[in-house]
């Protein structure tokens, strides 16, 4: 006979079952085949048309392994140790032109244990101090309001820990999320009082490197296909401190310092600087793609449409 009692014993036991297998699954690691690619479309009708297309291609890093890459066209270059991108130029002939990167992804959850000082979250190679400067237009350090709130912020912490957990909380406290769909300066973002992950980002990042900090973006796609960006900051006991100040935004209640449970597949990691005859960008955040066309004759356009998958 089944009572009242035992019935809610066994519906507890059972969510108990649930939370931890969520829990688990939060942090597990997670392989996949994935496809970065994007479709070229000609419209009108034009001749002799040339193409210049960039890709951010993934690589291995604090919080994923990355192997079996390859393209179908063009040819990939190595910024950085942590930064690689796949370049194409060449003739668009038919209708169509699909540029792919394919590989397999697997994520590394990483949880900082504050209380260990001899466990750092950084690979070999990698270089901090890249991520110190500004560059007037997505990171400006000498924004009026980014010098008052991070004096403001610094004055009251204990240290650097302190002070990125206030910058933690104050942006994703004091900041809206809007849907801007595209990426906007730091004056924008401040104007508006709020925009996107990587907006969100932008601002703690600014904050970060004001104070003399590295900090850097992580840009890229969940497995699922939808985009997401979240900042990190290094420390020299720790190595790069995750942090998801739109997540913490969206679940106030949410602990996102210091935690990232895998899941994106990162595409760059920081802003991008490539220079090429047909093709010149600086300090550009990379996060899908970027491209140039030119034509002899006719009229027309040339589109691209970003198309990640799972394989």
């Amino acid at each position: 006979m089944v009572t009242a009692e035992s019935a809610e014993r066994w519906m507890q036991g059972l969510l108990m079952f649930l939370c931890l297998i969520i829990a688990t699954t939060a942090g597990a690691q997670v392989e996949i085949s994935f496809a970065n690619k994007v479709l070229f479309t000609k419209t009108g009708d034009m001749d002799g048309v040339r193409l210049a297309v960039l890709l951010p291609a993934p690589v291995t890093n604090e919080y994923q392994e990355i192997s079996a890459l390859h393209s179908n066209c063009g040819k990939f270059y190595t910024i950085s140790e942590n930064k690689k991108v796949l370049y194409y130029a060449g003739i668009f002939d038919g209708p169509t032109l699909p540029i792919v990167e394919t590989f397999v992804y697997k994520s590394k959850p990483v949880i900082i244990d504050f209380s260990q000082k001899n466990i750092k979250n950084v690979i070999p190679g990698t270089e901090p101090n890249d991520y110190l400067d500004s560059d007037g237009k997505y990171i400006n350090l000498k924004n009026k309001t980014i010098r008052s709130l991070g004096d403001s912020l610094w004055n009251v912490s204990k240290d650097t820990i302190d002070y990125a957990r206030r910058c933690y909380e104050y942006v994703a406290t004091h900041f809206k999320y809007m849907k801007v769909g595209n990426w906007r300066t730091l004056s924008e973002i401040i104007k508006k009082g709020g925009g996107e992950c990587g907006d969100f980002s932008t601002v703690f990042i600014t904050l970060m490197r004001y104070k003399g900090i590295p900090a850097r973006h992580n840009m890229g796609v969940k497995t699922d296909g939808s985009y997401h960006i979240w900042a990190d900051f290094y420390h020299k006991d720790y190595g790069w401190i995750p942090v998801d100040v739109t997540y913490k935004n969206s679940n106030p209640k949410g602990d996102f310092f210091g935690v990232y449970r895998g899941g994106l597949i990162i595409l760059s990691q920081g802003l991008t600087t490539f220079s090429r005859p047909d093709l010149n960008i600086r300090n550009y955040p990379l996060q899908t793609f970027y491209y140039k066309y030119w034509y002899q004759s006719g009229y027309g356009s040339v589109e691209g449409h970003h198309e990640p998958s799972k394989q």
